[in-house]
């Protein structure tokens, strides 16, 4: 499982880096900063994560709860529209807080994998 945590920890850098990337070009071009934020935020979590502190899989958990009202603002309940902006983020929670007890013996393995079990539901 530490393979596999670690592994995601570096795509979620390279997501990060991406996003960063991606959202500073389209900040450039007058879009919204939601890509560039939420790029700083995976790489921060990616960091965090990689020097073992489970608060990192929390913002990742954090950038997917705060996509929600972002979606809905851009794209309204067009559901389409919200299926392409809230899967990615609602994913990389799941596998963050699935992660994350790996991280620490004393996280609350129940809580994390309570929380895994909720985004899978909702990613399903």
């Amino acid at each position: 499982m530490k393979f596999l945590a670690g592994l995601f920890f570096i795509v979620l850098a390279f997501i990060g880096l991406g996003l960063i990337g991606g959202g500073t070009l389209l900040l450039s071009l007058g879009g919204s900063p939601y890509y560039a934020i939420a790029g700083l935020a995976y790489l921060a979590a990616a960091l965090l994560l990689w020097r073992r502190q489970v608060s990192g899989a929390l913002i990742v958990l954090l950038v997917a709860v705060l996509t929600l009202p972002w979606a809905l603002w851009e794209s309204g309940f067009n559901f389409w529209a919200l299926f392409a902006r809230l899967m990615s983020p609602i994913a990389l929670a799941g596998f963050a807080l699935l992660f994350a007890p790996s991280l620490s013996p004393t996280a609350n393995r129940k809580l994390f994998y309570g929380g895994t079990l909720l985004a899978a539901i909702l990613f399903a």
